[in-house]
Order: structure tokens, then C-alpha cells, then sequence
């Protein structure tokens, strides 16, 4: 699981991120995201599915979601990368409080393997000694995203929050950022635990780069059971009772509280442009198939 570093709200921005990025020259023509109308009635709601980090080269959008966004009135993330003081705050409540550290919650094997992957990085362990598993795993992720040529500044959420504000949007969170970091921190200790070590296996056996292209060939081309495929990897790798509890709180939950918060857009009919991370936007669990099944009209539009 993998992300970028240096401003504490970039780690912040990375939270969804089990996404990741390759380095191929597309042309615009090859260019189709997860991207779904969903209507009710006369009202309409877009859905794009996003990766949290980026490269110039995912700009500019293609047409269509182009056109969408120009078109909406809101724009609805998950969280809201504007509001740096909540990222402070999120941080901060994914800190071990002194004496208290990450030395007294991992293995000495896992310990150790931590601070060669951040030493790796120039990162020394003093610098991390306070994260917990959730926070350690996204700052090594953020990392590994960097070394990769990838950025949070230059992610979708970034780029739609910025237009959006320029253009007079109104910007709403579908989530708090404090939220999502006290949701990881609800997870169990064996969970976060395994978490962090499938980041730090991945990192050390040099697999990113190849999730990173998998990834982002499925994104880019709208092949969303691929994409399903990609970003369940780390998923897959976990126990069954750990991936069970990863999947609910992780996805379930949080879809179906997503997927309720668009119903509400609908009604207003206020039209909005919802982009939140691919992972809640695929298989039989995401938010465009729960609302299909909820009785709206979602039509794909990659």
C-alpha cells in the first residue's frame, strides 16, 4: 500500500490510496477513467473514480469529465485538501503519545525492516518512532509514490478542489479527514500491523512499480473489473478474518455512507460532481452498484 511525503496533509491525501501510477505517454483518445451519470428523475449526479497522487501528464481531463465538471454546481470529495489545519489535526491524533511509540506495538523483525525501508529513503527512524502503524504505512507509501516521480499535489482531488474554487464551486467532504484517520485507528492492532508489513514487503521486494503500472493502465483505459483486480491486491494477501474486518470498515461502511450522502444530492437537485478514490467506485460493492441497485439509473460513461 503506497504515497507522498513532506507536508503532513499530503500524507492525508494519499489516505485511499492503494492506487498507483506508470510513466507511458497517452494520448487523449486512450484517455477514459471510471466515470458513471447517475440520474433521478431530472436530476443528475457525476461519479469519477480518482488517484490520489499524480503526474502532469493526467492533465488535461478527458472531454467528457471535462464537460461534466464544468457543468455541476458542487463538487463533493471525500476530504477536503484545502483545509490544511484538519490535516494538522488528523495527523496529530495518529501520533503516539510520549513515552509511549511504535517500538512498543511492533515485532523487532517488522521494526527492523521499517527503518531500513525509511533509511532507504534518507528518513531517519527518530523522525517516525512516533507514527502509528496506520500513519507509518501511508508515510512510507508516500515515499515510495515520490521516489516514483508521483505527487498528492498534482492528484485529481487537488487539481478538482483547486478548479472548483476558482471556478466558485461549492467544495463538501463527503468524510473528515479526522474521521478517516480515527476509522484506521478502530482498526485492530493485528490488522494495522499486517497492513504495515505487506507496505514494507512490497517496497522492499521493488513490486510498486509494477502495481503502479497495472493500476494505472486499468484506471486510464476505464477497465474497472481490472481495476478491481489491481487494488484489491493487498486485500488478498491478508488473512481471511483480517481482510473480512479490512473490507468492512475499510470499504463497506464507508460506501454505503458515501453512496447515501449522493442520494441526498440527487434529491436536492443541485448537480454535483462526486469524485472520490476508485477503490469505493468498483465491483458489486461500490458506490455507482449500490446506488443501480437503490433503484437510481447509472449509466457508465468510460
Amino acid at each position: 500500500m503506497v504515497c507522498t511525503a513532506k507536508p503532513a496533509f499530503r500524507w492525508l491525501l494519499a489516505i485511499a490510496a492503494i492506487a498507483f501510477s506508470t510513466c507511458h505517454a497517452w494520448g487523449q483518445s486512450a484517455y477514459s477513467p471510471p466515470f458513471w451519470e447517475v440520474r433521478s428523475g431530472n436530476n443528475v449526479v457525476y461519479l469519477f473514480g480518482t488517484i490520489h497522487v499524480g503526474k502532469a501528464d493526467f492533465y488535461p481531463l478527458p472531454s467528457r469529465v471535462d464537460s461534466a465538471f464544468r457543468d455541476s454546481n458542487v463538487l463533493a470529495l471525500e476530504a477536503d485538501p484545502a483545509n490544511q489545519q484538519e490535516a494538522v489535526t488528523a495527523i496529530m491524533s495518529a501520533m503516539y503519545t510520549p513515552p509511549d511509540n511504535i517500538e512498543n506495538h511492533l515485532a523487532p523483525a517488522l521494526l527492523s525492516s521499517v527503518a531500513e525501508v525509511s533509511a532507504g529513503y534518507g528518513l531517519p527512524f527518530e523522525q517516525i518512532r512516533q507514527m502509528k502503524p496506520y500513519l507509518l504505512m501511508f508515510t512510507l507509501t508516500a515515499l515510495e509514490y515520490e521516489r516514483l516521480g508521483y505527487s498528492a499535489a498534482q492528484g485529481l482531488e487537488n487539481h478538482l478542489s483547486q478548479r472548483a474554487r476558482s471556478d466558485g464551486k461549492r467544495v463538501v467532504a463527503l468524510e473528515s479527514m479526522l474521521g478517516q484517520m480515527q476509522m484506521l485507528d478502530n482498526l485492530s492492532p493485528k490488522l494495522q500491523t499486517e497492513m504495515l508489513q505487506i507496505t514494507v514487503d512490497e517496497i522492499a521486494n521493488a513490486e510498486v512499480a509494477g502495481l503502479v503500472g497495472a493500476m494505472i493502465e486499468a484506471w486510464r483505459t476505464g477497465k474497472v473489473g481490472t481495476l478491481e483486480e489491481v487494488l484489491t491486491v493487498e486485500e488478498r494477501r491478508l488473512p481471511d478474518g483480517l481482510a473480512n474486518e479490512f473490507h468492512q470498515r475499510f470499504l463497506t461502511e464507508r460506501n454505503v455512507n458515501m453512496a447515501q450522502q449522493v442520494e441526498r444530492m440527487l434529491a436536492t437537485g443541485e448537480r454535483a460532481f462526486v469524485a472520490v478514490g476508485a477503490m469505493h467506485m468498483v465491483g458489486d460493492g461500490g458506490i455507482p452498484a449500490i446506488l443501480a441497485e437503490r433503484g437510481y439509473q447509472v449509466t457508465p460513461l468510460h
